[in-house]
């Protein structure tokens, strides 16, 4: 059986996952963006964290910016 777990306060995440870094670096790229709010759709948003999460993984530029991969 399955302990139950409440929670009653809001969640932090502390982490030094390759997850946490890339939505880190994420959240940091896209404050250089100079886009505006309207202009980042969900495609923007993965496609970044993707390219992010691939680099905590140590994939060479040229595969970070690749879609097939």
């Amino acid at each position: 059986m399955a302990d139950k777990i409440d929670i009653n306060n809001p969640v932090t995440i502390e982490s030094d996952s390759k997850e946490r870094v890339a939505f880190d670096l994420t959240k940091l790229i896209d404050s250089y963006s100079g886009l505006k709010a309207d202009q980042k759709d969900k495609k923007y948003w993965l496609g970044l964290y993707r390219q992010c999460f691939k680099a905590t993984k140590g994939y060479a530029l040229t595969r970070i910016f690749d879609e097939a991969d």
